[in-house]
């Protein structure tokens, strides 16, 4: 259990919006940087529906995007060779419109959900 509370963040910064690219911005801004296995714990005190899953893709997208990337790696709270990758927001990029829907930057027919996709897909 030690191991557990040395990984996890010293203080989640306070999310107040619910959905997932917009919260991962508003941790990200006010923790300086951070990693998907911190902002999960902060924000599924939040949203406690939310997957580890869906916090990855989401982070994945994010840095496909360009809204956030890489600025640090420290070992992992297991020791061994897992690392863990801090992000943080790039500059200038705050007000992105990837941030509320990042899938549909890459996927933009996700937003039109199966029965009317099928019917652009046949028109």
């Amino acid at each position: 259990m030690a191991e557990e509370s040395e990984d996890a963040p010293d203080v989640c910064p306070e999310i107040t919006v619910l959905y997932t690219g917009l919260a991962i911005r508003e941790f990200l801004m006010k923790a300086g940087k951070g990693s998907p296995t911190d902002f999960y714990k902060c924000f599924k005190r939040l949203k406690p529906t939310t997957s580890y899953q869906n916090v990855v893709r989401y982070f994945y997208l994010l840095k496909r995007a360009g809204v956030i990337e890489p600025v640090e790696t420290v070992p992992g709270s297991k020791g061994g060779s897992v690392k863990k990758v801090l992000y943080r927001v790039v500059p200038g990029r705050e007000e992105d419109d990837a941030w509320l829907h990042p899938q549909q930057v890459f996927y933009p027919y996700t937003r039109l959900g199966a029965k009317r996709y099928r019917m652009v897909k046949r028109a």
